[in-house]
């Protein structure tokens, strides 16, 4: 083992000395021969000058031009930049201001001139919150929205101020809007002023009638306006009643149906000259017709709510011997506050009308006789019920009793400017028995009169009383109780035909 080992070994040995034997004689080869020393090159002798042109074949002098190569030498020059300007700004400058139809701008300069600008939006839209406003009797005013083009809103004092004008009354509010600061414009919105909404507090209905009831007509009012309708949601069969001028807190509404049900609802209005302001509509109330009672009278108040005692404390009842028997009535039970009456057995308005003598038919005051228009103005009375025309009918005849009614009142108003008229139903007589009516003075006729009457308060304003409706029985005539005398004239009450009249006088008011 050992012997072979020595024997590879000296292969090795022996190849290796062959490789360094060939590269050596590769490096002889490879090498320059040196001349041998009788062939160095001596100096060359000098040149005979030539007289051949010079050849045109490249030279390998180095050119005396310079080199376009590429140098790594650096320039003789500065290599830096200067250091680039810092602008210095000064303050911004409002240059031009803004309106509702142009922007405007700011300025600022810099130390060498340079200029910079900015812009400032126009306004766009300037708008009010509110559309309208409920007059209250002190100035109103809006809120005001302006925003610039950018959608920006404004403040208000800084770029813009507000004013108003005819801002108090009904009608039409403006809103004088000007820019300020870096606005300038000015501009007007405007907006409404309403009247004051009422309320509704009662409806007494009859069977082709209705009083309707209010709570006030508010300052700054020209009228008022009912609508009424079957229908609840107000969207058909709608009618409107329009009235003018004063402060009247009710109305009556005509030409209904019996047994129907209505709705109705209120609103007041103001007339500038121009334009009618309107209030909102009240909130509506309902009621039904009831059927038509059987001596209902066109025209007549309607029941409502009954009153208190005190309503009467400032009225002055005129009447003849009936009425007379309802003021024995009222001293003993002290039903109608503090009335006063002006009383007179026989008396009627054709008699009323003549002279005060010793032996004429006027009633008295403080234990004067007096004529009926100067008693009621001596008595300060606000509310004059009146029934007069027992004694009239059979003397005159229906048509000139109601035309001496009709004088008589005229002079009342006259001589006592301001008091509110209730004219009040004769009342009808008893059946007569074996007797036959009176020609003239009966219940037919006295019926006729009535209606007369009602007509003639109409035309007139006044209020219509018709106390005749609870005293008629089954057969038209005097409910016999209620009368004190029903074997003689059948035409005065007893206790109960006065307490019915009374009770009839506190639920049928105006």
């Amino acid at each position: 083992m050992k012997q072979k080992r020595n024997a590879l070994v000296a292969a090795v040995l022996a190849v290796l000395m062959l490789l360094s034997v060939a590269t050596a004689a590769f490096a002889a080869e490879s090498e320059p021969t040196e001349p041998a020393l009788d062939q160095v090159a001596t100096e060359p002798p000098a040149e005979e000058p030539s007289t051949e042109e010079p050849t045109t074949e490249p030279t390998t002098k180095t050119p005396t031009q310079p080199s376009t190569e590429p140098t790594t030498e650096k320039p003789t020059q500065p290599t830096t930049k200067p250091a680039p300007h810092t602008h210095k700004f000064g303050r911004w400058k409002l240059a031009k201001k803004a309106t509702n139809k142009k922007n405007g701008r700011y300025v600022r300069v810099c130390s060498c001139g340079k200029k910079e600008t900015k812009t400032i939006a126009r306004v766009k839209s300037a708008t009010l919150k509110y559309k309208q406003f409920v007059y209250t009797g002190s100035p109103l005013t809006n809120k005001v929205t302006l925003k610039d083009k950018a959608g920006k809103t404004l403040k208000q004092g800084k770029a813009y101020t507000v004013s108003y004008k005819n801002n108090v009354r009904v009608g039409i509010a403006t809103v004088v809007i000007k820019g300020t600061g870096n606005y300038k414009f000015k501009t007007t919105r405007s907006f409404r002023i309403v009247p004051m909404a009422v309320a509704l507090t009662g409806v007494t209905p009859s069977a082709t009638k209705a009083t309707v009831n209010w709570n006030h007509v508010p300052a700054q009012a020209s009228g008022y306006q009912l609508q009424y309708t079957t229908d609840p949601a107000f969207s058909k069969n709608l009618k409107l009643q329009t009235r003018g001028g004063g402060l009247a807190t009710s109305d009556v509404l005509s030409g209904l149906t019996e047994k129907t049900t209505y709705y109705v609802r209120v609103r007041t209005f103001k007339y500038t000259g121009e334009k009618y302001y309107y209030a909102a509509w009240s909130k509506p109330l309902s009621f039904t017709t009831p059927a038509a009672a059987p001596y209902a009278i066109s025209g007549q108040l309607p029941r409502r709510a009954r009153v208190a005692s005190s309503y009467f404390d400032d009225a002055v009842f005129v009447g003849d011997s009936v009425s007379l028997g309802l003021s024995y009535y009222e001293a003993a039970n002290d039903v109608l506050g503090k009335a006063q009456f002006l009383t007179a057995g026989s008396l009627g308005s054709g008699n009323a009308l003549g002279a005060v003598t010793e032996n004429s038919v006027h009633p008295r005051y403080n234990g004067q006789k007096m004529k009926v228009e100067k008693g009621v103005a001596a008595c300060g009375a606000k509310k004059v019920y009146i029934m007069l025309g027992m004694n009239d009918i059979g003397a005159y005849g229906i048509d000139k009793s109601v035309a001496n009614f009709k004088t008589l009142c005229q002079k009342i108003l006259k001589e006592a400017p301001g008091v509110k008229l209730y004219v009040q139903s004769v009342t009808p007589r008893v059946a007569q028995g074996a007797k036959s009516d009176n020609v003239t003075l009966n219940n037919t006729n006295i019926t006729a009169y009535n209606r007369k009457l009602a007509s003639l308060c109409a035309q007139q304003g006044w209020y219509f009383v018709n106390v005749a409706e609870v005293m008629f029985d089954s057969t038209g005539h005097l409910i016999r109780s209620y009368c004190s005398d029903p074997d003689g004239m059948g035409m005065h009450f007893a206790y109960a035909g006065c307490k019915a009249w009374v009770d009839y006088l506190y639920t049928h008011t105006a």
